[in-house]
C-alpha cells in the first residue's frame, strides 16, 4: 500500500483496525487499574484518553463502559505497539494540537480537565452537522497530501482535533464491544458460529443483542 494511502487510513487518531491475534492479545491483557500510567501518551493526554473514552461509552448499573474494561489502556497500548513509527509521529503531533485546544479554551493543561470539560470538548467536534464534518475530512485529506510529501506540514488544528477525536471515538467502540468482558458477558457471544435456524425464539438468539463476534 502506498505511503499517502496508508497514513489516510490511520489518519490522526489511527483508528483503523484488524482483529488480528496480538491486536486481540493487546486488548485482552488490559485492566481498570485506578492508576493509568500511560507507556505511550504522556500522563496528561492519558488523563484526557480516560476521560474521552469513559464519556464516549459510560458505564451504568448493568453495564461497564469502557473505562471499566480498560479501553484506554487498550488505545494507548496499540499506538505504542502497533503504529509504526511514521504514524506515530502523526499522533503525537493529533495530541499537541488537542492539548493547544484545550489550553485555549479552558485555560489549563489536559491533566487539569474534567470531565465536563472533555464532554464540551466532545460536542464540539462530534456533534457537529454532516457538512462540517465532510469540511473536517476535506481539510485533513489535503493535509495527507501534504505530510506524505513533507512530514513538516502542518493540518488545521479543528480538523485535526476532530480526527483525533473520531478516531478514538471509533477505537473505543471496537475496543469495548471486542473486550472479553462485554463480548462474552454483555453481547451474545457465540464462540463456534455459523449454523443457521430459522423460526427460533428470540431467547435462543441472543436476545436481540448483537453478536460479539
Amino acid at each position: 500500500m502506498e505511503r499517502r494511502q496508508v497514513l489516510k487510513n490511520l489518519g490522526l487518531g489511527a483508528g483503523f483496525l484488524v482483529a488480528s491475534p496480538s491486536i486481540m492479545s493487546l486488548l485482552q491483557s488490559c485492566t481498570s487499574e485506578p492508576e493509568f500510567n500511560p507507556v505511550f501518551l504522556s500522563k496528561g493526554e492519558g488523563h484526557a484518553l480516560r476521560r474521552i473514552v469513559d464519556l464516549i461509552i459510560p458505564s451504568d448499573d448493568a453495564v461497564p463502559g469502557a473505562a471499566d474494561v480498560g479501553v484506554h489502556e487498550f488505545i494507548d497500548g496499540f499506538y505504542n505497539e502497533v503504529l509504526p513509527a511514521e504514524v506515530q509521529s502523526m499522533v503525537r503531533l493529533g495530541f499537541g494540537i488537542l492539548a493547544n485546544t484545550f489550553r485555549s479554551t479552558n485555560d489549563k493543561e489536559l491533566e487539569q480537565g474534567k470531565p465536563a470539560d472533555f464532554d464540551a470538548l466532545l460536542a464540539k467536534y462530534l456533534k457537529t452537522s454532516e457538512e462540517e464534518q465532510e469540511g473536517y475530512q476535506d481539510k485533513m485529506d489535503e493535509f495527507m497530501a501534504a505530510y506524505a510529501e513533507d512530514p513538516g506540514s502542518e493540518p488545521d488544528a479543528d480538523a485535526a482535533v476532530f480526527s483525533l477525536l473520531s478516531g478514538i471515538r471509533d477505537m473505543t467502540i471496537w475496543g469495548w464491544k471486542s473486550s472479553e468482558q462485554i463480548g462474552e458477558n454483555v453481547l451474545w457471544y457465540d464462540p463456534i458460529p455459523g449454523i443457521q435456524k430459522g423460526c427460533i425464539p428470540l431467547s435462543e438468539a441472543g436476545n436481540g443483542n448483537a453478536a460479539a463476534l
